[in-house]
């Protein structure tokens, strides 16, 4: 179970009182029993922690291992196209209020919505200029005296990250749009909505942002399936753009 004090699952974020040093922060980590975790999800907000169910460990084998007889544990078609079961079989249990930065997963990934909708805006390997890739130094959320704070990591380490958020608050907006000119003035991003009972094919190194919105009830599930990635001539492609980028 991960609790959240902030909206991504891991991203950037700013250290109260300075307006001006920008981190990447790891989620607050907290096991807690499911009723309680399901619990969390439902009542939580911005201010005491945003709760997100989710561990990229293949959890819905292990962890929830009891629920397994309950989805597939592999996608066939897939499986046939990529010669090999899913390395890893992820679930997600989260509200509207969580959501994932700009980022690409060295996987061919299928995303299954099981309930509520998830929001997917995308981007190829080629547009990776646009997203203004930059070394944050590295944070993690501690709790308090019942409050989040950001400590950061010792020794300091940098981790490269996407800068861009394709959805500021409005107030923000004339900022971001000043600041990251290839992003916002470039051709419109992939976008598309997957309600429940649908899959999207997600390519290995593909960027993808995602929010999110819930049923009836207050929460959005899903599953995504992790296959192994062929580490071809598209991978060094990629790696080619990635080092130019980082020397412009």
């Amino acid at each position: 179970m991960t609790g959240l004090p902030i909206d991504t699952a891991h991203g950037l974020c700013r250290k109260e009182g300075s307006q001006q040093q920008a981190f990447f922060a790891t989620a607050y980590v907290e096991h807690v029993p499911f009723p309680e975790a399901l619990d969390m999800i439902l009542h939580s907000s911005i201010g005491s922690g945003v709760a997100y169910a989710q561990e990229q460990n293949s959890c819905f084998l292990t962890e929830y291992s009891a629920l397994s007889a309950d989805a597939d544990t592999h996608i066939p078609w897939a499986t046939e196209a990529f010669g090999c079961l899913p390395e890893a079989v992820n679930l997600w249990i989260g509200n509207e209020k969580a959501v994932t930065s700009f980022h690409k997963d060295h996987y061919e990934n299928l995303y299954a919505v099981i309930a509520g909708e998830k929001h997917f805006t995308l981007l190829p390997p080629t547009d990776i200029h646009r997203l203004y890739i930059k070394e944050y130094p590295c944070a993690h959320y501690e709790k308090c005296e019942g409050k989040f704070v950001i400590e950061q990591e010792k020794p300091v380490k940098f981790i490269p990250w996407a800068s861009v958020d394709p959805y500021p608050p409005a107030e923000l907006l004339s900022e971001a749009r000043f600041k990251f000119p290839k992003y916002f003035n470039g051709p419109k991003p992939f976008t598309c909505t997957l309600q429940a009972g649908e899959i999207l094919y997600l390519p290995s190194l593909w960027f993808h942002h995602v929010r999110q919105s819930p049923d009836l009830e207050g929460r959005t599930i899903a599953l995504n399936f992790w296959y192994d990635m062929q580490f071809d001539i598209k991978y060094a492609y990629h790696n080619f753009l990635e080092s130019l980028i980082v020397k412009l």
